[in-house]
């Protein structure tokens, strides 16, 4: 798991409080990550499997007479492992999906991210608190949390899904947080910080740390 951090992070020695929580959340995310691995490794042999079965079937209707003509070469690879280009963010349309979960001082919220263009795969996105009635940003833009080697590949019309974490707070001291409210979130290509969604959110982020965090996208709402 690669850590990307794009604004400048307080001493240590004034944090460790904050860091403990961030380390409970690396290795829950580590647990989480070997799951997934897991389970990847498992639908990748399934798939194997299933183009054995029918690579035998068509063997036999050759030999049997019923297939005149060569068949259809069937690919063994799975779709995530297929290249595709980068989703261009003018073709991603970004909302929240299903209720938010708390864990260990943090909230987490679902971003759902449609894309409306040819099959891509999504790029790590980043999010910033957001005032609509000052059309004025607050607090730095989200840590970003790569969560999986593999890439993520969205289907024309189809939906991958973003944890976002939350941190209270009130977890961090005054001096180090400076919380202030926002009502929206704001939702960004995590490279070039490409804005396309403002989503409304009416909640406290700190102004001088980081106190959002965005992970790796997943093609199923519960993360798998």
């Amino acid at each position: 798991m690669t850590l990307l951090i794009r604004e400048f992070e307080p001493g240590a020695a004034t944090r460790s409080a904050v860091e403990i929580d961030h380390l409970r959340e690396a290795e829950q995310l580590l647990i989480e990550e070997a799951r997934r691995r897991q389970r990847r490794r498992q639908r990748f042999i399934a798939a194997v499997i299933s183009a054995v079965v029918v690579g035998s079937g068509v063997a036999y209707a050759m030999s049997s007479g019923a297939a005149n003509r060569p068949p259809k070469t069937i690919p063994v690879n799975p779709v995530s492992l297929t290249s595709f280009p980068t989703c261009v963010a003018h073709n991603l349309h970004a909302s929240f999906s299903g209720p938010p979960n708390g864990a260990a001082g943090t909230t987490y919220y679902t971003l759902k991210v449609i894309n409306q263009g040819s099959e891509c795969t999504l790029p790590p996105l980043a999010v910033r608190g957001f005032n609509t009635a000052t059309s004025a940003y607050v607090g730095p833009w989200s840590r970003v949390y790569r969560t999986s080697q593999s890439k993520t590949n969205v289907a024309t019309g189809h939906a991958a899904y973003v944890p976002v974490g939350v941190a209270d707070t009130g977890n961090y001291s005054s001096a180090l947080c400076h919380a202030a409210s926002v009502n929206a979130l704001r939702v960004a290509v995590a490279g070039n910080r490409f804005v396309f969604g403002t989503l409304a959110l009416r909640t406290t982020v700190c102004t001088t740390t980081q106190s959002l965090h965005t992970q790796s996208a997943s093609l199923n709402p519960n993360g798998d």
